[in-house]
């Protein structure tokens, strides 16, 4: 131990929380022989992490740096410009490959173990922390941060620690089950420093449309649709492409929980917030429709479902018909006009949306600790010297698809170089 202003200081660092961003600080002090103490109020490292992916964990996206970026949901990406030069998707890839994790890259850059465990992962943050002698206490809730003189204590369930460098690495409010109370962003505002917004992303979307409370088209899954959030005055505000899923309760699946944060802020200014469902995004409409006169030239026996049947699932095939009364309705007795009308639907299908799912089910927190008062090349807070802040605590977050592990690993991996170093 060092002494300091004959106060003992106990570890070079003290980081609180086990999640991807604080095991990653962790892991690179103690590479550089620091002594560490991370603190972790959960039974286990990495719960939250264990979930992800339904338990596979998407731990990056390869994308390049300036990609990655761009494909932010959020204007302040640049801020992650020397985490992630620092330690970006290709380091993320190959620090756990060197570690016996053979990755694989799916649709969309998205990268995930071969054995799709997201146990293989954990089980090299648990071996690097025992190879770097960092020491782990688990069960271990913190109450309290006192700041004397630079001196910070850390008081816990467990006993008091002192160090010149703190890191809050405790994550966002989203899974709160799995210990994301928003301890850190409670903590800090004694010490002055703003926390933004904090708002659901990646969450959900609650519709009390008719079309939902029937529960008609509950269970239906489609495959690489585009959904558009439209304005009071039905001009588009933000489009997502990808899988949608119809619930009992509104919109969910990546395409619409990609939409989510744009509906949230939308919502908490208008009542309702109209959407429309692109069945067929990778065809025009012009072309739709030239397509179903084309049948009806050709297959002028077969009734109109089972002709939809070949562009969309059977059950909304039936909703639709029934919606313009032609259930029965022979392809020859079909009007051109009717055609038109069922392309702009199969194109512009709307559902009215009235709210977002709340942080409890949402997959991201939104806001967090002000990017302002952070210097980018060290996380370290611009108020109080040794204070720092990593990963889904900070105002930063992606899309599902692994973005978000790549910010906290490249923000914990960032701190821990900066700390290691000065």
């Amino acid at each position: 131990m060092t002494m300091v202003n004959k106060v003992y200081i106990m570890f070079d660092a003290i980081i609180i929380g086990a999640g991807p961003s604080g095991l990653m600080c962790a892991i690179t002090l103690g590479s550089y022989k620091k002594k560490v103490l991370l603190i972790e109020k959960n039974e286990m490292i990495g719960k939250k992490m264990r979930l992800t992916g339904g338990g596979r964990c998407n731990i990056t996206n390869l994308k390049d740096v300036h990609t990655f970026i761009n494909s932010l949901p959020i204007k302040s990406g640049r801020f992650l410009y020397h985490a992630l030069t620092n330690f970006g998707p290709k380091d993320i890839w190959d620090f756990f490959e060197k570690r016996g994790v053979p990755l694989k890259v799916e649709d969309n850059d998205r990268v995930f173990p071969k054995s799709n465990r997201a146990l293989d992962f954990l089980e090299v943050f648990e071996q690097e922390i025992r190879n770097n002698n960092i020491t782990l206490l688990t069960s271990t809730e913190v109450t309290d941060l006192k700041i004397t003189d630079n001196i910070k204590t850390v008081y816990t369930t467990k006993g008091a620690y002192t160090t010149e460098n703190v890191v809050i690495a405790t994550g966002g409010l989203s899974y709160p089950h799995t210990g994301s109370t928003g301890f850190g962003h409670n903590i800090v505002r004694k010490f002055n420093h703003t926390v933004t917004e904090i708002y659901p992303t990646e969450s959900p979307l609650i519709s009390y449309d008719e079309v939902i409370t029937s529960k008609i088209l509950q269970g239906l899954s489609f495959k690489g649709i585009t959904i558009t959030l439209l304005d009071e005055n039905e001009k588009p505000l933000k489009s997502q492409t990808g899988d949608l899923l119809i619930t009992h309760f509104g919109l969910s699946g990546p395409a619409s929980l990609r939409l989510s944060q744009f509906a949230y802020h939308y919502l908490k200014h208008h009542k309702e917030a109209l959407v429309t469902i692109d069945f067929l995004p990778e065809q025009s409409i012009e072309h739709l429709k030239h397509t179903l006169v084309e049948y009806k030239q050709t297959e002028k026996t077969k009734t109109l479902k089972n002709i939809l049947k070949n562009f969309i699932p059977e059950r909304l095939s039936e909703y639709l018909v029934s919606q313009l009364k032609l259930t029965n309705q022979k392809m020859s007795d079909v009007s051109k006009h009717v055609l038109n009308d069922l392309s702009l639907l199969l194109k512009n299908f709307p559902i009215k949306v009235h709210g977002v799912k709340p942080l409890e089910v949402a997959f991201v927190t939104g806001g967090g600790i002000s990017l302002s008062e952070l210097n980018p090349k060290s996380m370290e807070s611009k108020l109080i010297p040794g204070l720092y802040f990593v990963g889904e605590v900070c105002d930063l977050h992606g899309y599902t698809g692994g973005y978000n592990l790549t910010i906290a690993l490249s923000t914990g991996y960032t701190c821990g170089m900066y700390i290691a170093q000065k």
